[in-house]
């Protein structure tokens, strides 16, 4: 089932929540809507659904304009952030509910709903816990029943809402990677809201990235990490280093009262992309001082005050980290190895 959004436009009163926006999901792919809050995602993906109306713009399935539809006329699949389980139904009827609720002439049989109920409890994990009702689990495990509920009146499309946004980042983890699983065994079109970068990049097959109610760049997550499009997706897309400079005959000048004396270049870098010397090393290097060291992860973390006053992170391995014999408040020399210029 393909996704197709023309042209969508959405206003609150004076406010623009979505300004003449277009995007398309591929049939059988898993799309994360990533962006800060206040970007447009959820507005997008309601819009979808049929829970919110454009104001300008179609929605089209399968190339069928679904714009005037409502939701239960498209076939979609909705999972909120906050699971909205019936409390007073145990797991079992929570998941039937969408098939009980169907009229009398499409309802599946009695027989029928408890096999695909427990066909889906199996899948998502939870069929030992049929009985029990929502208050006797875990976060984790309400989303998954809610995650059941959406896929038992068979949707063409499913749409996430940030479904892992209310757990705690050990269980995000581990459902992020068992939807990534649950999606490659159904291969059932997917869109997902999230303002979590790692969780859009683990999980996604492609990635829209929204800023202020526009999709800024779609692509897969390696596209959108190392090639993104402007300065905002740089930004937002992993952690790095913003500077001002020029490019001098085709050599990067990061001092500030160059950069300062014509129009300076926004000039990006990733903690990763540096290397440090303990004396100078070539026209692009610049002094620092080291202000702060975290030895505690895979790479070591070192933080940077430059010649100019401004903060550099740095992410190298422990390797240089024991050869340099860094400390606090030690001078050391920094090359960027790898940036972007806008």
């Amino acid at each position: 089932m393909k996704i197709e959004v023309r042209n969508i436009t959405k206003r609150f009163g004076t406010f623009t929540a979505l300004d003449n926006v277009s995007m398309e999901v591929p049939s059988g792919t898993l799309v994360a809507l990533l962006g800060p809050s206040g970007s447009g995602k959820t507005t997008l993906l309601r819009i979808i659904a049929g829970l919110e109306q454009a104001d300008a713009g179609n929605v089209l399935l399968d190339e069928v304009d679904c714009t005037q539809r409502a939701l239960r006329e498209r076939g979609v699949g909705f999972v909120f952030q906050h699971y909205a389980l019936f409390r007073h139904m145990n797991v079992f009827n929570n998941v039937a509910f969408g098939l009980k609720a169907r009229p009398r002439g499409t309802r599946p049989e009695k027989v029928e709903i408890h096999e695909r109920v427990f066909r889906l409890l199996r899948l998502v994990q939870l069929d030992q816990f049929h009985d029990r009702y929502p208050s006797q689990l875990s976060g984790g495990q309400r989303q998954r029943v809610a995650l059941a509920r959406a896929l038992a009146i068979e949707p063409r499309v499913l749409l996430l809402d940030e479904p892992f946004g209310s757990l705690d980042a050990q269980v995000r983890k581990e459902l992020r990677r068992w939807l990534r699983r649950l999606h490659d065994e159904l291969h059932i079109t997917s869109v997902f809201v999230t303002h979590d970068q790692e969780e859009a990049m683990e999980v996604a097959d492609n990635v829209a990235v929204m800023d202020a109610g526009h999709i800024e760049q779609t692509g897969t997550p390696e596209a959108v990490y190392h090639h993104p499009s402007n300065a905002f997706v740089h930004k937002f897309i992993g952690d790095v280093n913003l500077f001002r400079g020029r490019m001098v005959n085709g050599s990067l000048r990061l001092d500030q009262k160059e950069a300062e004396s014509g129009r300076p270049n926004e000039v990006f870098v990733r903690p990763h992309s540096f290397r440090l010397t303990q004396a100078p090393d070539g026209p692009d290097c610049f002094q620092a001082t080291v202000e702060h060291i975290n030895p505690a992860r895979p790479l070591v973390k070192v933080e940077l005050l430059s010649e100019w006053g401004g903060a550099v992170q740095v992410d190298i391995p422990h390797q240089t980290y024991q050869e340099l014999q860094l400390e606090r408040g030690m001078t050391i020399y920094v090359t960027p190895t790898q940036f972007k210029v806008f």
